[in-house]
């Protein structure tokens, strides 16, 4: 692990922006349509087999977006400014193992249900509040916004799995939201807060569990964000919305934004930032692990997008390899990007990138070695 360079000159706004009301959103279609056109929608209404619609309102018809990487079909929906719901909240008293795995079953919540299905019991809960990327602040605002439903459903949660040691995991230098929890975490003396010096990858599980030398144990990892949706599930309320954060060194003011998702990324743009570069570049999902997209007119804030870099382009000039050894070096599972040795251990982590002095895209190597292994 090591502490990354940032620019201290990009700095998110404490405050979150709202964006609710969107003239469209867009469906990803990876299954089958249940809704035909003109059909009205329900916010939470499935519209293919496993998507939601986050609004209601009326479907339009069929519009080719990108998704994450590639161009997709999507189903386009009119926003009515409605939002007619049929959420319903559950009471605590009734939440079991078998009630979460049977809601996560229903909503298609194949990632969380993973860490549910089959298990019993666990040694220990783990909530992380640590996003990795250098400025991308998601799960301590996420924390800060609903910081007593979240201890109360990590309380839950120990108590029907039988936990005895759980832990929620924030950086040492997040001093707001550590007086939060300071102020309310004393009424729950089964869940422990435990600071982490602000250093890259442990934000995730593998390399958090060596920190707090528990990895030989049954432990249940969630991240700020994940543990969210389930108590947006348990609760009854809404999960139809999305952090993101959209920073760079190109645009007049950073932001935190909860957004519909689905939505198009130009969209937000328009009504939130302010690009003040001729010449910029955007990523998506960081700095050191993200992807560069041509265009943010046709891009949609899926549930997996979590940030947004607008910056300036690089000036440094990229040169032949000194074959210095330091990727090789820093790399956390001992991959070698030059002979590509290794290569199906690469987490994506991007560390050979950032740590190359002559600025070879040892990244893009790796991905494309993966692809042809």
């Amino acid at each position: 692990m090591i502490r990354l360079n940032k620019n201290p000159n990009i700095k998110i706004n404490s405050e979150i922006n709202y964006y609710f009301n969107p003239d469209f959103v867009y469906i990803p279609i990876n299954s089958q349509i249940l809704v035909k056109q003109n059909e009205s929608i329900t916010k939470g209404q499935f519209v293919t087999s496993n998507l939601e619609s986050p609004i209601s309102g009326v479907a339009m018809g069929i519009k080719n977006m990108q998704i994450e990487k590639n161009m997709q079909k999507c189903l386009v929906i009119a926003n009515d400014y409605k939002e007619i719901s049929k959420n319903k909240k559950i009471k605590m008293r009734q939440i079991t193992i078998d009630k979460i795995i049977k809601i996560l079953t229903e909503n298609h919540e194949e990632k969380l249900l993973k860490k549910f299905k089959n298990q019993n019991r666990f040694d220990r809960i783990i909530i992380s509040a640590i996003n990795d990327e250098p400025y991308v602040y998601n799960n301590i605002f996420i924390l800060k916004e609903n910081i007593s439903d979240l201890l109360m459903i990590i309380d839950h949660l120990s108590l029907i799995y039988k936990s005895d040691n759980n832990y929620l995991i924030i950086k040492n230098n997040e001093a707001n939201i550590i007086n939060e929890c300071l102020n309310v975490i004393g009424t729950y003396p089964n869940i422990k807060l435990t600071l982490v010096n602000d250093e890259y990858l442990l934000g995730k599980e593998e390399f958090i569990v060596k920190k707090l030398k528990v990895e030989n144990s049954k432990n249940l990892y969630l991240e700020v964000e994940d543990l969210n949706i389930l108590a947006n599930y348990l609760l009854g309320k809404d999960n139809s919305t999305k952090l993101i954060t959209i920073s760079g060194d190109a645009i007049l003011e950073n932001k935190t934004i909860l957004t519909k998702k689905n939505v198009m990324l130009l969209d937000i743009i328009k009504k939130y930032i302010k690009i003040i570069e001729k010449q910029y570049i955007v990523i998506i999902n960081g700095l050191m692990c993200g992807y560069e997209i041509v265009t943010m007119d046709k891009f949609i804030v899926t549930n997996n997008i979590n940030s947004i870099n607008i910056i300036k382009p690089p000036i440094y000039k990229t040169t032949e390899c000194i074959n210095c050894g330091k990727c090789i070096e820093i790399c956390p599972k001992k991959v070698n990007p030059i002979n590509l040795q290794n290569v199906k251990n690469c987490i994506n982590c991007g560390l050979c990138s950032y740590i190359c002095p002559c600025f070879i895209n040892l990244k893009k190597r790796l991905e494309k070695g993966k692809n042809y292994e």
